[in-house]
């Protein structure tokens, strides 16, 4: 193959713990900042920009992440995944390139995307899995987390499950599903799919269903915010280490994991 300017997708997971987030900020780990850093070396020190789908704020993890660049390599896409498995940190990994059409752009053609925080209900607190999930030692009413995650899905202005830092005017999102997936007796997943999130959107409602959880609010009080866009009625953020972007979906349906 010639080193003909190409797209590629870039298909990855990673542990975003040491990382300041998915997108570049000076002298700080990236996880945007380590991909192009890698394909600029596959290039001889050509720069690179990576886009990618979603991005992740610090702290947080993904399982199915998807970045596109342009490439000028004379290597086959399997030899890019390679290559790159072999540079990056053991902590960033590339699950499959593929080669696409110029038009591809991870973001702007993502129609969905799914995120679970993970809630560790064990009594001790699972070492194994203190990276990637928030131990909550208070009990927990599971039928009250339900019954507030079944109000979510629609299409409504998210704005008092927005954190300051958000910018953007319009703040209308459409939520397809919103459930508790049982993992194991003690660990769940509360996974949230929609077309778009803003800051800290995930992290303020996970925050809010837990005081519902532990009998701090009721389960309509996440209508009370949504109706009011009064942040300060809603739950404070969740820590970061809980979330893991699942997928990122460019069919022509959303579906939950």
């Amino acid at each position: 193959m010639s080193a003909v300017p190409r797209r590629i997708r870039l298909d990855l997971a990673y542990d975003g713990t040491g990382y300041a987030g998915w997108q570049v900020q000076p002298g700080r780990p990236t996880i945007q900042g380590s991909l192009e850093e890698a394909l600029a070396r596959l290039q001889g020190g050509a720069a690179v920009r990576v886009r990618g789908a979603g991005r992740t704020d610090a702290g947080v993890h993904a399982r199915g992440q998807v970045a596109d660049a342009q490439v000028a390599l004379a290597i086959e896409d399997a030899g890019i995944t390679h290559a790159l498995r072999a540079i990056l940190p053991a902590a960033i990994r590339v699950l499959t390139v593929r080669t696409v059409d110029d038009g591809f752009h991870a973001r702007h053609d993502a129609i969905a995307k799914t995120y679970a925080y993970y809630v560790d209900r064990s009594a001790a607190g699972d070492p194994f899995l203190a990276r990637f999930s928030l131990h909550e030692r208070r009990r927990l009413d599971l039928d009250a987390l339900d019954e507030a995650l079944a109000l979510l899905p629609g299409r409504r202005d998210w704005s008092g499950f927005a954190s300051s830092p958000c910018v953007v005017a319009d703040r209308v999102r459409t939520m397809s599903a919103a459930r508790r997936v049982s993992i194991r007796p003690t660990l769940d997943a509360l996974a949230f799919t929609a077309d778009g999130f803003l800051t800290h959107m995930v992290r303020n409602l996970v925050g809010s269903l837990l005081e519902i959880g532990v009998g701090r609010a009721a389960p309509p009080r996440i209508l009370e915010v949504l109706a009011s866009g009064d942040r300060r009625l809603a739950g404070a953020t969740a820590p970061a280490h809980g979330l893991t972007l699942e997928r990122v979906d460019y069919g022509v349906t959303m579906r939950a994991p």
